[in-house]
């Protein structure tokens, strides 16, 4: 049977998938990289194929190996790399990336600058004569191959490394430096094609044309996947739990921005890697709650196969298409592989007294895992590919940079790839540090201590009272851990560092729960999120938190609009929206800290940290509530709404679970049960769009103001369209004496601290008092035009202010009105 092209390839992947599966399983338990094997596993295909075995035995798989081995380079980077690249940046937690961001882009740029010099340099000292390679080819070798591969570090990292910090150095290098070996590589290129070609090479080679076209690439890179992102989260964020629609996004969007950046010719990498961090940081409260762990595993299971396809790949085009019997070139791959160990060396150590000081810092054992760990992969073989598909460059010098950099990556993944766990267990880098797995064993031990728990119950059951318990504990390997856990090598302070951020990590769960669960709204967690991190950042700090005050507080900006008429009502829906998303805060902090209370004794190091612990939590808690008492007073309206939005979420929530439960049990079809989800969904969506600011609520009826009505309807329709809205925070000054003013206040919300002098048999006295709702404020200013009392905000206020000059008029025309504030005058007389 005669294969088509495209079944050809299909072939190779069902036997790349049916391999990796294989693979996979006979690793298990073992400590050999699931990427090393597939690589020594495709050399050893490719070998074969090399030798003709296919070619009688299974023509058609023969066939699809020598047509994979003919792979284009453009292609092997943009079917592969946007996946990997995604997946890689969607998945790194953002706040440590943007912690160490500073020490990734000094590894990621001037440490490879220096690397692609420096091997450069060594490229051009050791080559033979009469290979005749230039400073323009060793510059454009070094650039392929100094950059550590995301591919094969991400794929290594995964599984030997336990720590997120550590991992997330690396990754990050190796996911920014690769953009940038790219764009050297491409500049590189250019300068030996035009060698080649004949053409000028002046303003290619010129340290200004080189910077200005490395800039451009990298920010034009940048804006794409930031507009690119941009779209997808604002189409994302009107699609309501439709996991087709958003993890369809998420593919066409990585695809596309790689696609795009390239066809520019920019950076595509940049552009994948600034999408998914958008995505993993502003777009996880986008996503909707039921979809992101679905997307998270689908892009798992994505990685998975393109690192399957890809390290099998790797290996067979290595050992189909690699000459093998140049004995020079063997001599400089040995000689260039300790060089490049020695290079990368040297490029950290050249920055350690910076990577030392910024970000989080990094000591003499993380240094050596980042110099062993730069392996080279993909990446270097794709544009090694590209240099021997050149018409231009020579095919001699073709054949030997990929023979060179196929080396390379062969002998980094083997040789780095498999010792890196045993580098790891030297430097005793391979387990926790030692103050966090304490933490890990008073979980432990929480856990050994429930499951003993169970076993008394168990024994009196009807069903498994007969069973051989010894043999139950043996099997389930039940033991009773120490309490009284050595931590004597460990000092007190590491042991509340950890305890403490362990706390903290417990704490950002939490508020992600509420999130999935629906009590607590995006900006909400987003903001809860951040202050948590924040809390993480150097020494971990529990309490106080002074972020839930900021929550509540109105930007200085605020105050400079408010005499603009027309901007009243957007900066009373902007203040209610705030006061709202302080409330959403405050109320998921408190949970959170109620929910930290069942893990403070469990997780301590020791009693008197549990106590510290506590006092803060309590303190938050009070703290939190006295906000929400505050604003209960005042608003009583905005805590009803968000109470009932809450109520009704959770109520929702509950039945969709309740119609998924019966789903599975058969009581419903899947149509009904799809049909009935679909109403919940509806009123979801519809929930999330309301807005605690209704139009009732934007302009408050001059029928709220008590002296107003006894007034005829007339007067009070045109006192109603003379009321001016201002909001104010707790503390703020309304107006002080001796201020010009020319409109009186009414308080419609909260409560205002008013105090003036007056003359009392020559003597001066001091008034004071305290104005709620309905109540007049200012009054004197109606014939004075400037204030002459001082009023300051006791709680969040709404002030109601009617203009004087016009209020003059109303009360030529309507003696009542008249009546009405001459006694209202007489509060200040007292």
């Amino acid at each position: 049977m005669d294969f088509s092209t495209g079944l050809l390839v299909l072939l190779f992947v069902i036997f790349a998938l049916f391999t990796g599966a294989f693979v996979r399983h006979i690793l298990k338990g073992t400590q050999v990289p699931y990427t090393v094997a597939l690589l020594l596993l495709g050399i050893a295909i490719g070998l074969l194929q090399r030798a003709d075995v296919f070619q009688s035995e299974a023509q058609a798989f023969g066939e699809s190996l020598a047509l994979i081995a003919e792979i284009d380079s453009h292609l092997f980077l943009y079917l592969f790399l946007p996946t990997l690249i995604f997946e890689s940046a969607f998945a790194m937690e953002v706040h440590l990336f943007r912690r160490m961001f500073t020490q990734i882009a000094l590894l990621a740029v001037p440490g490879l600058m220096l690397a692609i010099w420096l091997t450069a340099e060594l490229i051009f000292a050791i080559t033979p004569d009469s290979w005749q390679w230039s400073w323009a080819i060793c510059l454009m070798f070094g650039a392929l191959i100094s950059a550590t591969d995301p591919v094969a570090v991400v794929a290594l990292l995964k599984e030997v490394s336990s720590r997120k910090r550590l991992e997330t150095l690396i990754e990050g290098e190796s996911l920014l430096n690769d953009g940038t070996a790219i764009v050297f590589f491409s500049l590189f290129f250019t300068w030996v094609t035009a060698t080649f070609s004949g053409a000028m090479v002046d303003g290619i080679t010129s340290p200004l044309h080189v910077t200005l076209e490395f800039v451009k690439v990298v920010l034009v890179g940048l804006i794409i996947g930031l507009v690119v992102g941009w779209l997808c989260i604002l189409w994302i964020e009107r699609v309501f739990n439709d996991p087709m629609i958003e993890i369809s996004l998420t593919i066409a969007a990585a695809y596309s921005v790689f696609f795009i950046a390239e066809n520019f010719h920019v950076s595509g990498v940049v552009a994948v890697v600034t999408l998914a961090i958008i995505f993993a940081s502003i777009g996880r409260t986008r996503i909707s709650p039921e979809v992101a762990g679905f997307l998270h595993h689908f892009w798992e299971v994505m990685a998975h196969m393109a690192n399957t396809l890809i390290f099998l790949l790797v290996g067979i085009l290595v050992a189909i298409r690699v000459p093998l019997n140049d004995i020079q070139a063997w001599q400089m791959l040995f000689v260039l592989y300790g060089g490049i160990l020695v290079i990368r060396a040297i490029s950290i150590t050249v920055f350690m007294p910076a990577l030392k000081r910024l970000g989080i810092g990094i000591n003499f054992a993380k240094a050596a895992v980042l110099c062993w760990g730069g392996l080279r992969g993909a990446v270097s073989l794709a544009l090694a590919l590209a240099v021997v598909a050149s018409d231009i460059i020579p095919k001699e010098i073709g054949d030997r940079v990929l023979f060179l950099c196929a080396g390379i990556v062969v002998l980094t993944i083997l040789v780095n790839g498999s010792t890196m766990s045993l580098l790891l267990k030297l430097l005793g880098l391979n387990s926790l540090p030692p103050a966090k797995q304490a933490t890990v064993d008073k979980a432990q031990t929480k856990i050994s201590a429930e499951l003993h728990s169970m076993l008394p119950v168990m024994m009196t059951n009807e069903f498994l009272k007969g069973a051989d318990w010894e043999v139950v504990k043996q099997k389930a390997q039940l033991q009773l851990y120490d309490e009284t856990i050595d931590n004597e090598s460990i000092s007190e302070h590491e042991l509340n560092v950890a305890y403490k951020r362990r706390l903290l990590e417990t704490e950002r769960k939490h508020y992600w729960t509420q999130f999935e669960q629906g009590m607590l709204s995006k900006q909400a967690t987003s903001k809860l999120v951040e202050a948590v991190e924040a809390a993480l950042d150097g020494e971990p700090c529990i309490g106080p938190r002074t972020f839930i005050d900021k929550t509540w507080q109105v930007p200085s900006w605020f105050a400079s609009f408010r005499s603009y008429q027309w901007l009243n009502r957007l900066l009373l829906k902007f203040y209610f929206n705030k006061l709202a998303l302080g409330y959403d805060i405050a109320r998921g902090f408190i949970h959170a800290q109620e929910a930290l209370e069942s893990h403070i004794h469990a997780l301590a190091p020791n009693e008197s940290s549990a106590e510290a612990v506590m006092d803060m939590v309590d303190a938050n808690k009070k703290n939190t509530l006295e906000k929400i008492n505050a604003l209960r007073e005042s608003f009583p309206e905005i805590i009803q709404s968000l109470q009932s939005q809450a109520a009704t979420r959770m109520l929702l929530n509950r039945e969709r679970a309740v119609i998924t439960e019966q789903l599975k049990q058969a009581v419903l079809d899947k149509p009904e049960a799809q049909r009935l989800l679909m109403s919940v969904e509806d009123r979801m969506q519809a929930l999330q769009k309301q807005t605690i600011f209704k139009s009732t609520q934007e302009q408050r009826l001059v029928n709220d103001i008590p002296w107003a009505r006894s007034l005829c309807q007339e007067t009070r329709e045109q006192l109603s369209t003379l009321i001016e809205h201002n909001v104010y925070e707790t503390g703020q000054t309304i107006c002080k004496t001796g201020q010009p003013l020319n409109k009186i206040g009414i308080v419609s919300r909260g409560s205002v601290k008013e105090h003036w002098s007056v003359m009392n048999n020559e003597a001066q006295r001091q008034i004071c008092t305290n104005k709620g709702p309905g109540e007049s404020i200012a009054l004197l200013a109606l014939f004075t035009s400037m204030s002459n009392t001082h009023c300051e905000s006791e709680t969040p206020c709404d002030v109601m202010w009617i203009p004087c000059d016009k209020l003059k008029q109303l009360m030529q025309k309507d003696n009542q009105l008249t009546l009405v504030v001459c006694k209202l005058m007489k509060d200040y007389s007292i």
